[in-house]
């Protein structure tokens, strides 16, 4: 599996994968799921041209089914392995601008991402840490 041929460079690419994680899927069932988890409008040409990498790549299967033969799009093997890759990548480059933003009570060591309290540059998770540091 040569991962440099399949890019995941935008979260339409990104939530592909991980809607087929879930269950397969046809391809207007895929689009309307992107439109509601991206809260934009996602035309086929978004869609198709990555399914059909992930299909070259061995990533994805297709199933044909119903009087219509409606294509179903299913990960293989492989393609839950890149997904797997590509979730780490994505896990690693998210937690560390979390750290960024996470800061440690000046008390009881515990971390702080939202609200705490602040008193003279040091940071608090709550006022009753900051009194705790006066007596």
């Amino acid at each position: 599996m040569d991962m440099k041929t399949v890019k995941i460079t935008n979260i339409i690419k990104l939530y592909t994968l991980l809607l087929l994680t879930k269950k397969p899927m046809h391809g207007y069932e895929l689009i309307k799921e992107l439109e509601i988890c991206t809260t934009q409008k996602v035309s086929t040409s978004h869609v198709y041209p990555f399914l059909k990498i992930l299909k070259k790549n061995k990533f994805i299967m297709i199933v044909e089914s119903g009087k219509r033969e409606k294509k179903q799009y299913t990960l293989t093997k492989e393609g839950k392995q890149f997904t797997d890759e590509m979730i780490d990548k994505f896990s690693i480059m998210i937690n560390s601008s979390i750290q960024k933003k996470v800061k440690q009570c000046a008390h009881c060591d515990c971390k702080i991402y939202e609200g705490g309290y602040k008193e003279k540059e040091l940071h608090f998770c709550c006022v009753h840490c900051a009194n705790s540091l006066k007596h």
